[in-house]
């Protein structure tokens, strides 16, 4: 049985954040699902995030969720480290999620802070310390998951309360607070870069790892991205950036209501995933973004 420091240090680079295929019917296309897990696993991703928000995860039932972790775990089966996410605003939902995902497999949980209604650092905390309680697997937290900031005084409170607590990957507009977090959390907490159109700027400020819904489309040049920076080799992966990565996201993550949507009928197109079905909540794209999508994934040569 490996130790938590052993699991910890598995988990570095180009994490990608998968999308939850879908049926006609709006039920888990499972043949879908394990050709996307294939994909991004041949051209080089480090690990897998599933059932974040690019997942669609707050619109999945229970059953819906349990079922797509226990596909992708069951199908990458060790190849890379996959991380599930347990959100929810319900600690005991949280906690089950995660306990399920150690019972499956899973090499670490991911969560984000409760988001039905407002929640102070306390509640924020008591949390997440729970749902650390609930498996020995290293856990990630979202700093900025939701509209919600986690400030650097609570991040330390978590790295030097929640043992499991691993790392916390940024999704809000300020890249630089990368940063800061090794030395707000005396060294106890690993920065990870999470937001699509700002991550390449994260790694330059430190990031030791990173998430990216961009991977299902473009997992290799995300990882030699990844790779380039931490070798010191910032012009490679600059350019890396400049001819693919920027004009994907300047369409497909223009703002985060429609993002899985684009992504998902990008992997259609590509003949990765057979449909491009969303939950009824999420926005459909119209014309102009499925014309101007197409045009970016004709110009960086993936379809």
């Amino acid at each position: 049985m490996p130790t938590l420091a052993e699991r910890k240090a598995k988990l570095f680079g180009n994490h990608v954040l998968l999308v939850t295929p879908l049926n006609p019917k709006g039920g888990i296309d499972v043949e879908s699902t394990k050709s996307l897990v294939d994909y991004v696993i041949a051209k080089g991703v480090h690990g897998i995030l599933a059932l974040g928000s690019t997942g669609e995860v707050f619109c999945l039932p229970d059953d819906e969720r349990k079922q797509f972790a226990e596909v992708v775990l069951k199908h990458t089966n060790g190849r890379v480290p996959v991380g599930i996410g347990v959100i929810d605003s319900a600690s005991d939902t949280s906690v089950a999620m995660a306990r399920h995902a150690a019972a499956n497999g899973a090499d670490y949980i991911f969560t984000t802070a409760p988001y039905y209604h407002p929640h102070g650092a306390e509640g924020i905390f008591r949390h997440v310390q729970e749902i650390g309680k609930a498996s020995e697997l290293p856990l990630m937290v979202y700093d900025g998951g939701a509209g919600i900031e986690l400030s650097l005084p609570l991040l330390k409170r978590m790295a030097e309360n929640i043992p499991t607590l691993h790392c916390s990957k940024l999704f809000l507009p300020y890249p630089g607070k990368i940063a800061l977090y090794a030395a707000a959390t005396d060294g106890k907490l690993q920065a990870w870069a999470g937001h699509d159109q700002m991550n390449y700027l994260m790694l330059l400020y430190g990031a030791k790892g990173m998430t990216s819904a961009a991977s299902c489309i473009l997992p290799r040049e995300q990882s030699d991205m990844f790779e380039f920076i931490q070798a010191g080799q910032t012009e490679k992966a600059r350019k890396i950036f400049h001819d693919f990565v920027g004009p994907l996201n300047s369409i497909a993550f223009a703002n985060v209501l429609q993002y899985p949507q684009c992504y998902k009928r990008a992997l259609k197109w590509m003949g990765v995933i057979e449909h491009d079905t969303c939950k009824p909540v999420m926005e459909p794209i119209d014309d102009i973004r499925t014309s101007e999508l197409r045009g970016v994934m004709e110009r960086i040569g993936k379809i």
